[in-house]
């Protein structure tokens, strides 16, 4: 029969109890020192690291502020952020090989999507083939051994 796994967790709990009484004896003994030697408390290392762990967010916080209150306002006629962008797509039934575009969120990648002129969902993302035979046709990019390669002239296309 296969041995249960350890609780950790109950492990663990089961050590703070047992160790509890231990941990309160010398946290009042370290309590007495420093009563007795106000020194000790700055040369306690928890101590003094929480200390330079919280003063150092404070002066992040300070610091982020100051800039905060120096970078100028947005002007009255700013609009906000995109969303969303425009995504050319290129029929993959080379009988058609319709250009069009279609404006979805960021990180749009649901492809094929449907073509408006052939009705079928052969619509492939598009890539600007940039060759002096094509000078920035829109294509259906096709998998070749050395990358992508431009379906009419063979002129390999950069990835987006």
């Amino acid at each position: 029969m296969a041995q249960e796994r350890p609780n950790r967790l109950a492990e663990w709990f089961t050590l703070v109890r047992k160790n509890a009484p231990l941990v309160r004896e010398r946290f009042n003994e370290w309590v007495a020192a420093v009563r007795e030697e106000p020194r000790l408390a700055w040369e306690t290392p928890a101590l003094r690291f929480g200390v330079y762990g919280i003063c150092g967010l404070l002066l992040v916080w300070l610091a982020s502020t100051i800039v905060g209150w120096a970078v100028p306002p947005l002007p009255p006629s700013a609009k906000p952020a995109a969303t969303t962008a425009d995504f050319h797509v290129v029929c993959g039934d080379p009988n058609c090989a319709h250009h069009f575009v279609i404006h979805r969120e960021f990180g749009f990648d649901d492809f094929p999507v449907t073509c408006p002129q052939c009705k079928r969902e052969t619509g492939i993302s598009a890539r600007r083939c940039n060759s002096p035979s094509c000078a920035g046709r829109w294509v259906a990019p096709k998998s070749a051994e050395q990358g992508s390669v431009c379906p009419y002239c063979g002129a390999a296309i950069e990835p987006p």
